[in-house]
């Protein structure tokens, strides 16, 4: 019998074993409810600076890459009421998906501490064969046949070993707040780890495992179950659509349905359990979210209203993306490629659309929010779309290197260096992050 036939039938023996998913959130009551890790309670309230940063998906491709620019914000220096500090520092929100969440969540959790240990923790840590070895393990093939599956063994790792048992509540306060995305398989829809949303589940994420959350936003379907919340009863008062939605006699689409999604959770005996997987399916680049939190807010003006927030100076948005456009074999063969190659190459294409499509409604989305906030105030609200990703590569031989980096969690040493310098290289070159850097430093 062939080898990895055997290794085929033997994983599909021990998926098939798990019976049920575990599920791991707690409910409030809404004389109870929690505040923890709600986003209007925990960014910076008024500041002539507001920094997004987005961080895609990928593996560890994209946690390299988003590190790499951390380090360089790192180093930037601007000065700030006559102080000389990193702009770093100064980063508001970072949103992220899959690979980009492991990156995300260290930070947001420990600060500055990323910078001397998530190296050896994550990065060049070959995470695959880790769990790879654990399935083939004989210990452990008695707990999948009790329900304990590929996804149990990943996050217990991942919470072992790389947040050491961290909840939300662990998050800093005085770091940027962290949205790890995952998507809600049923309706397809972004599902946020922040205490909004889990007040339409009647739940309190501060008791929630920050592992599980960035296990659901990197689950990729079928690889690994998805990760399992219950929708409780009982907080019918806690609704986000109180405080964050304004979407009466809305004409926009996009937000119409958003709402639609959000909606289905208030019922109860229909949607008793949300599956979430992989934050990529929804969003990418976990970049939409912010269109969608504006939009369904009833608008940049309203949102600022809503957190009790002054208009900043400078409105910057910084999207980090690791998405690669390697060479396909199928381009110089007559022959029918292969069903993994057309697969790939299909959800490639779903992907990359959509993903050239958000970019496309933020860029011209934060114009307009930056010109809209401007007439409430008496001093021009000045837009930035930061890009980084391969494409400002200019030398072909690094930019083919670069796109033939796997997405995976196990990458050689020096394709992490190579992913770190090339975030380095990438944002210092930028014309529109030399031109924040400018404006920063002569205001």
């Amino acid at each position: 019998m062939n080898y990895l036939f055997v290794i085929a039938l033997l994983l599909n023996v021990l998926s098939g074993c798990a019976s049920y998913s575990r599920v791991n959130n707690v409910g409030i009551e809404e004389e109870n409810k929690s505040d923890s890790y709600s986003q209007r309670e925990h960014i910076k309230k008024n500041d002539d600076l507001k920094i997004f940063m987005s961080f895609s998906g990928g593996g560890t491709r994209a946690a390299a890459f988003s590190y790499g620019v951390l380090e360089t914000l790192r180093d930037t220096r601007i000065f700030k009421n006559k102080n000389n500090i990193s702009l770093l520092s100064e980063v508001d929100i970072i949103s992220s998906v899959s690979g980009g969440s492991f990156t995300a969540a260290y930070y947001g959790l420990y600060g500055d501490k990323i910078f001397e240990d998530y190296e050896h923790v994550f990065l060049k840590e070959n995470v695959q064969g880790i769990l790879v070895n654990g399935i083939f393990n004989p210990l452990n093939w008695f707990r999948f046949m009790g329900g304990f599956d590929r996804t149990e063994l990943a996050i217990n790792y991942y919470d072992n070993y790389i947040f050491n048992g961290a909840t939300f509540s662990d998050f800093r306060k005085d770091m940027p707040f962290i949205q790890i995305n995952a998507t809600d398989l049923s309706s397809g829809h972004p599902f946020i780890f922040k205490q909004e949303y889990f007040n339409l589940l009647c739940s309190d994420l501060s008791q929630f495992k920050v592992a599980r959350a960035v296990a659901a936003s990197s689950a990729v379907p079928v690889v690994f179950a998805p990760i399992v919340v219950k929708n409780y009863e009982g907080c019918e008062g806690v609704k986000m659509v109180d405080a964050w939605v304004h979407l009466k006699n809305s004409d926009n689409f996009r937000s119409h349905e958003m709402k639609v999604a959000l909606d289905r959770y208030s019922d109860k005996n229909k949607v008793q359990y949300v599956h979430l997987v992989d934050g990529g399916i929804a969003d990418n680049l976990g970049l939409r979210v912010l269109y969608d939190t504006v939009n369904i807010t009833g608008g940049a003006t309203e949102l600022a209203k809503k957190l009790s927030s002054a208009p900043p100076r400078h409105l910057v948005v910084m999207l980090i993306n690791a998405a690669i456009s390697p060479e396909k074999n199928m381009d110089t063969m007559v022959d029918e490629p292969l069903l993994s190659e057309q697969i790939g190459a299909v959800s490639s294409a779903q992907i990359n659309r959509y993903s050239i499509e958000s970019i496309q409604l933020l860029k011209e989305s934060l114009q307009i929010w930056a010109t809209e906030l401007s007439k409430t105030v008496d001093y021009e609200v000045k837009p930035y779309f930061i890009q980084i990703d391969f494409s400002g590569v200019q030398e072909e031989s690094k930019n083919k290197l670069l796109n033939m980096v796997s997405t995976s969690f196990a990458l050689p040493p020096e394709q992490v260096d190579g992913l770190r310098k090339a975030a380095h290289h990438l944002l210092n070159e930028s014309p529109e992050f030399q031109r924040l850097l400018n404006d920063l430093n002569t205001e």
